[in-house]
Formats: structure tokens, sequence, C-alpha cells
């Protein structure tokens, strides 16, 4: 004789879900309309805090009178607006004072590569520092800024040596200064 077996109290076979549900992801298009609104949101914060704020304006009672032309007389008015457009007319024939660097002429001849360094395909820059006289001379060259290649550096060195410039200008005078020259040394 067999027993009945209760089958509330035993444990029932569970099967587990395998399935797994795929991953959502957020269309790039939603993406690119996030930040724009959020650039947009932006700009627009900026500009609202950069405006200018609404300042009191003060009122000025009726029977002051702030405009000087109301009580000058006519003929003044006339010979001050003629005197006026004199000066404006002697400022603008005038030339305005002229400042600027010293810098290469543009018919100063290209240095020299090294046929070594051009062989070995060496390149570098060298920076150049020339005092410059009034007349456009180098007075005292030398070198501030290395390339790694002692020929490179000589080669820049003799060619700005050789080199005319047009002079610093102050307050519409030539002046002697000093100009830092890059030299590029590009191997074919």
């Amino acid at each position: 004789m067999s027993m009945p077996t209760n089958n509330e109290y035993r444990a029932t076979d569970t099967i587990e879900d395998t399935t797994v549900e795929p991953r959502r992801t957020t269309s790039p298009v939603l993406l690119l309309l996030l930040a724009f609104a959020v650039t947009a949101g932006g700009l627009i914060w900026w500009s609202q805090s950069r405006a200018p704020t609404g300042a009191s304006v003060a009122t000025v009672p009726g029977n002051v009178i702030d405009d000087p032309a109301a009580t000058t007389p006519a003929n003044e008015r006339a010979t001050a607006s003629a005197e006026k457009a004199r000066a404006e007319r002697a400022a603008a024939n005038r030339p305005a004072p002229i400042s600027r660097d010293a810098r290469p002429l543009a018919g100063n001849a290209e240095p020299k590569y090294p046929a070594s360094m051009l062989r070995a395909g060496v390149g570098g820059t060298v920076v150049v520092l020339a005092e410059v006289d009034a007349q456009g001379n180098p007075v005292n060259v030398s070198v501030v800024e290395r390339s790694g290649a002692r020929d490179l550096d000589r080669a820049a060195l003799s060619a700005v040596k050789q080199w005319r410039f047009e002079p610093a200008m102050r307050n519409g005078k030539a002046i002697a200064t000093s100009v830092k020259v890059p030299v590029d040394f590009k191997p074919i």
C-alpha cells in the first residue's frame, strides 16, 4: 500500500525565465534635441543676465533749462559751430601718428638650407633676435631658440645678418628696437 503524497507541501519545480529583456537605448536624435534645448536655455539665461537692469530715471523739474543753445544767442551758436567744424576738418587732415614694430622686408633672401641637413631630412625652427637700428639695419643678431641642429642655427644666423628691416615707428618716428624672427627649415 502506498501512501498518498501530499502535494500541498511539496515545492513545485521552478522554471527560471532565461529570456533577457533587451536594453532600451536612447535615440541619438533625442539626445541631440536635449543638448540643443539645454544650450538654448543657457544662451537665453546668459543674455538675460547681461541685459541692463531697469535703472530708475531721475525726473527733471520743468523750469530747469539744461540746453545752453536755448540761452545762447543765435550769432554765438553759429560762431561756435563754425569753429567746431574747422577743428574737425583740421583733425581729419592731420595724419594719425604711426606706431609699429620692426619687421623684415619682403625682398630678403631665404636662408640657405645646409645640404647635409637637407639630405638627412633634418628640419626645425630657429628663433633669431635681431637688434635693428632706426635705418632698418641689423646691429646685433643672436639665436634665442635653437632648432637642435647646429648647422640650421648657423644658416639662420648668417641669413638674418644680411637682411634689411622696416624700422619700428613710435609716434611717426623711426626708432631702434629688437625683433624676434622665426626662421623655418622644412625638408622636402
